[in-house]
């Protein structure tokens, strides 16, 4: 399933090592999720698997989900408690979310999941266009991001 999904996936790994990502980032992850990192490590998604929107506003279509680990053959590191928090304080990310993952537009669009921006539900997954300062809500929950990202994978595996 994770082949038919990601382009590249990095690392699984086990509960204990979510856990420590989890004290280290100081934000308990969606379970699903956790599910994903667990199984795969997270990656670079097919581009049939990241579309998000109809419209392609801000390129809202999801290029990669971190995790744990470096993508497979590259050295490109994707762990969530340690390159992403780097990342986020380079680029000034928002405050209020957590860098989980990149659009199309890659590090200038970050995917933020929501923790205390009042304008979107908790949990919620903003598209945010670092260089006009935009943002997208792409799904309501990290649960409806990843069944976009099964039924985008149902859909053209029928055609």
């Amino acid at each position: 399933m994770w082949n038919d999904i990601f382009i590249k996936h990095s690392q699984p790994c086990d509960q204990a090592r979510i856990e420590e990502i989890q004290e280290r980032i100081g934000i308990e992850l969606p379970a699903k999720y956790q599910e994903v990192i667990r199984a795969c490590g997270g990656g670079t998604l097919y581009s049939r698997a990241g579309q998000l929107r109809d419209d392609d506003e801000l390129g809202c279509r999801l290029h990669s989900l971190y995790g744990n680990g470096q993508l497979a053959g590259r050295l490109t590191n994707i762990n969530l408690d340690g390159h992403v928090m780097d990342l986020m304080k380079l680029w000034e990310m928002p405050q209020w979310g957590f860098f989980i993952g990149e659009a199309e537009g890659e590090i200038h669009t970050p995917i933020l999941l929501n923790l205390t921006n009042p304008h979107y539900p908790m949990g919620a997954l903003v598209c945010v266009d670092l260089e006009c300062d935009e943002e997208v809500l792409i799904a309501h929950s990290f649960d409806e991001l990843w069944q976009k990202i099964e039924a985008n994978i149902a859909e053209k595996s029928t055609e």
